[in-house]
């Protein structure tokens, strides 16, 4: 190095730092004005629930992908999916088809539904979409924020996506966000997630994937662990909300399942029409003793008079008559407390004070040590937010074995004597022989009653609660159950009223 360079070297060293760093923003500002950062035209995201003041555009604009380029992808899901849920829907009674294209028409996200329709396809080409969709309806903008939580999920990755693809493209790709967090998995559950990531965003899906090599410790406490797990899979919620200005309208929280893509749209459409704060399905498993399916998350499920269901077959689920009687009618019924697989949440309380999150008990409050979905259930209430309710029509599986248990084909005396129909009347699913079963196919017909609107009642005072205070792998609640007082909040008439309006109009 020359001396000249030396000495120029020395004298920038010399330059006050104030100089230098004004110096440094001088050029800065020049270089933007030389180089202006250039807008994306293309339409940003934006949500029906935006509080005043919140009018950021978004930064991360997707382009949409074209048709043809959507069903190249489709068709690649299909082909690494496993096909669990492939016969879902397609061999369901043309009844079914009709009652389902209109019931899910308002839901629809794009502009126009058309005879090749997303919605239409599910159920076969041969349907004729127009009689059943209106060609003035808007399509819909409600914004929905879609989140799961993985660990050892290779085997129903493939479903899981495939479905969240066809339920994204009914309600509008740019409707839709998806947010994943895996965590300590060892398959090639991580593998797997790189791959679909890639696909989905290949179709103007929004996805977010994280993963982590986290692990429960040996002397982390169960609930705090898994409530900072689901607290996980909402941290984009809350960044979009932070950097973006945008809100969603609907949250779908989903654990590692086996769903149908009218499983999630009923889910939504019985949330919206009841503009409930927590929608849950039913889901099953297997009982080795009775070599049968039995309803499964009876920790987190509460009847409206504050009992926990059973692992029982389905006249032995719930203590309460008038839940029991509409629960074997397949009929939505108001619990106190449910997650069962998937859970649809009214996003306010996300959002808006006292700003609800999973969590664990306050033990040294006293408050009986409950499961983080438990949990979430009495905030909703004493946030009143307490329109809690459960969906028996959707059943849901973790595994293929369960799966097909519940949702048998079509076989009865009709098929097997090659006849139409035998008995039964078309517009009463509770007269066909095989509906009489607590399972039954997947096309079990739409009743009337299915459409009306619950009505809720405020909490009960007392709920049945088991308790599972201790760390490590105990195999179970670890504390003797009691009958645990619930909030004056949850008791009121204030509990139950519609404070979000998030229906839809239907036609």
């Amino acid at each position: 190095m020359s001396f000249h360079t030396t000495s120029i070297a020395y004298q920038l060293r010399r330059i006050p730092t104030p100089i230098a760093l004004a110096v440094g923003i001088l050029f800065g500002f020049l270089f933007a004005r030389i180089v202006p950062l250039t807008t994306p035209s293309t339409p940003v995201w934006r949500s029906g629930h935006i509080p005043a003041k919140s009018h950021q555009q978004s930064r991360q604009p997707i382009q949409l992908p074209t048709l043809d380029q959507r069903q190249r992808v489709l068709d690649l899901l299909a082909t690494l999916s496993p096909h669990y849920t492939k016969e879902c829907t397609r061999h369901a009674q043309p009844l079914y088809a009709a009652q389902a294209l209109e019931r899910y028409a308002p839901l629809i996200g794009h502009n126009p539904p058309s005879r090749d329709s997303w919605l239409s396809g599910l159920f076969g080409s041969d349907l004729d979409a127009d009689k059943v969709h209106r060609r003035d309806v808007m399509p819909s903008e409600h914004k929905y924020y879609f989140a799961i939580n993985l660990y050892n999920s290779f085997d129903v990755i493939p479903d899981l996506f495939a479905t969240l693809f066809r339920t994204a493209a009914i309600l509008g790709y740019h409707n839709v966000f998806v947010s994943i967090y895996e965590n300590g998995s060892s398959d090639q559950t991580k593998a797997l997630l790189r791959i679909f990531d890639a696909l989905t965003r290949s179709v103007g899906m929004r996805v977010t994937i994280r993963t982590s090599t986290r692990t429960r410790g040996a002397f982390n406490h169960r609930i705090e662990y898994l409530a900072e797990v689901r607290n996980s899979a909402f941290v984009p919620l809350h960044e979009l909300r932070d950097s973006e200005g945008e809100y969603f309208d609907t949250i779908i929280f989903m654990n590692d399942i086996l769903p149908c893509v009218d499983d999630i749209l009923e889910l939504i459409w019985q949330s919206r029409i009841n503009n409930a704060g927590i929608t849950c399905a039913a889901d099953y498993m297997y009982h080795e003793e009775i070599s049968s399916p039995v309803f499964y998350d009876n920790w987190v499920a509460r009847d409206i008079n504050g009992t926990a269901l059973e692992n029982a077959p389905f006249e032995k689920i719930f203590h309460d008559e008038d839940s029991s009687d509409r629960f074997q009618r397949h009929l939505p019924i108001q619990v106190q407390s449910c997650w069962n697989g998937i859970a649809v949440l009214d996003p306010a309380p996300f959002y808006s004070p006292p700003h609800v999150r999973f969590r664990m008990a306050k033990i040294t409050e006293g408050e009986c040590s409950a499961s983080e979905c438990s949990l979430i259930c009495n905030d909703y209430w004493e946030a009143g937010y307490g329109r809690i309710m459960m969906v028996p029509r959707v059943k849901l599986a973790y595994d293929s074995k369960v799966f097909d248990i519940i949702h048998p084909e079509r076989r009865n005396l009709t098929a097997i004597r090659g006849y139409k129909r035998l008995g039964g009347l078309p517009d009463d699913p509770r007269t066909d022989p095989q509906d009489r079963s607590w399972f039954g196919p997947h096309d079990r017909l739409f009743s009337p009653e299915e459409a009306e609107p619950l009505q809720f009642n405020p909490g009960p005072e007392h709920v049945w609660c088991w308790g599972w205070d201790g760390a490590g792998d105990l195999e179970g609640p670890d504390v003797d159950p009691i009958w645990e007082q619930m909030p004056n909040k949850s008791t009121v008439a204030n509990s139950v009223l519609v404070k979000h309006d998030r229906g839809m109009a239907l036609f």
